[in-house]
């Protein structure tokens, strides 16, 4: 799937000079869209961007989203202490719910310290097929966390609405999860 990068997209319009036919500028959002990612002068329009914004996103990525009621994302603690994880699969610009999963470790004793090592070795645990990590707050074993996940910060509580900003920026989310350095990524903010 074809998909300009909204965060790096400056707006310049060189895409679109280059190919109108694949790729249109939208001056109220700011940035390039894709329109026909089957057109022959797509290629054309990758090189000429400035800021290389317009990627490629093939892979497919598991994330697991923390919740108590399977509506909103966790919103009162951090997400490891999630009652679940909604799985969702992104593959070729659908994100689908595949399984919720209880989370076993919310249960345990509450009087172990935020940033227990203990806690993020059980969050991990049940989300070993996992990709990427999302949730409104994450304790200090983010640290730990993020050499497993991106870890993805969301503040929109509603998680249908999540699941279109999260697909607003796959870019961002691929380009950590793509990192040889993994044990360096930050956890990122989605907007």
């Amino acid at each position: 799937m074809l998909k300009v990068d909204k965060n790096s997209c400056v707006g310049c319009g060189l895409c679109v000079s280059v190919c109108s036919g694949a790729l249109k500028l939208d001056v109220e959002k700011g940035f390039a869209e894709v329109t026909d990612a089957e057109s022959s002068c797509v290629n054309k329009a990758i090189r000429v961007c400035p800021q290389n914004a317009i990627k490629e996103i093939s892979e497919r990525l598991v994330f697991a989203v923390g919740t108590d009621d399977n509506k909103t994302v966790k919103s009162n603690d951090h997400v490891g202490m999630s009652r679940f994880f909604q799985i969702f699969e992104y593959n070729a610009g659908d994100l689908v719910l595949k399984e919720t999963r209880d989370n076993p470790k919310y249960r345990e004793d509450e009087t172990r310290i935020h940033g227990d090592p203990g806690k993020a070795k059980a969050t991990a645990s049940v989300l070993t097929d996992v990709d990427v990590l999302v949730g409104k707050m994450f304790g200090p074993n983010i640290v730990r966390l993020r050499k497993q996940f991106v870890c993805a910060v969301i503040r929109e509580p509603d998680i249908e609405e999540a699941k279109k900003i999260i697909k607003d920026n796959i870019c961002e989310i691929s380009a950590q999860n793509n990192r040889e350095d993994k044990p360096e990524r930050m956890g990122i903010i989605l907007k």
